[in-house]
């Protein structure tokens, strides 16, 4: 009864249509979008109170990659076909997304270690400079629809557990591993449309 009692409600909200969001990209349905855009909002929110500002800074790029992808998902081509389809990475892209990812890292974790508390364990500030430069990018990439990003996805999932244990949002725990699984999932179900396609 304590647990139903702790629940805050926009993170009941934001894990709701979070999980919902993650279920439409799974399908490739681009009702993940404006879903997903309640989701970020209400976790902007929720971070920026629990001093997460990596992940409230995280969210607020969803929010716009959301809005981007949405388009970029709906966008026709002259023949009123879907112009983006789903893919794999070159080589070449797949360096360009480590560098990046790598560039990112390091960009991040010097703006956090400058607005964390000076009694901030500096590994959840690495953790959360990671999570963040992973999640950018695979943001990115979804909405171009490659099917790494689902990898992007469920490494920077994992490293999360962590950071909502240690500020206590257990449903948002229970999210990310909701995520991983779904994300297994997707990126085994892109997979098999792209050999379908070939």
């Amino acid at each position: 009864m304590e647990l139903i009692n702790n629940i805050n409600l926009l993170e009941l909200i934001a894990v709701i249509s979070g999980i919902i969001s993650v279920w439409f990209a799974k399908k490739a349905n681009a009702w993940l979008y404006p879903i997903g855009i309640v989701s970020v909002v209400l976790w902007i929110y929720l971070c920026w109170i629990g001093k997460l500002y990596g992940q409230s800074l995280i969210n607020f790029f969803f929010f716009m990659m959301n809005i981007y992808g949405w388009y970029n998902w709906l966008r026709k081509n002259d023949e009123n076909q879907t112009d983006v389809t789903i893919k794999y990475n070159s080589i070449e892209q797949n360096f360009i997304v480590f560098a990046v990812t790598t560039i990112l890292t390091l960009f991040m974790y010097t703006v956090l270690k400058t607005v964390h508390d000076k009694n901030a364990i500096l590994l959840f500030v690495l953790i959360e400079s990671i999570i963040t430069a992973l999640n950018f990018v695979a943001m990115w990439l979804m909405a171009w629809k490659r099917i790494e990003h689902w990898i992007l996805w469920i490494i920077g999932d994992i490293l999360c557990i962590p950071l909502f244990i240690h500020k206590d949002y257990n449903l948002g725990v229970v999210q990310f591993l909701i995520y991983i699984l779904i994300s297994t999932l997707g990126y085994m179900e892109w997979k098999k449309k792209v050999l379908v396609k070939s």
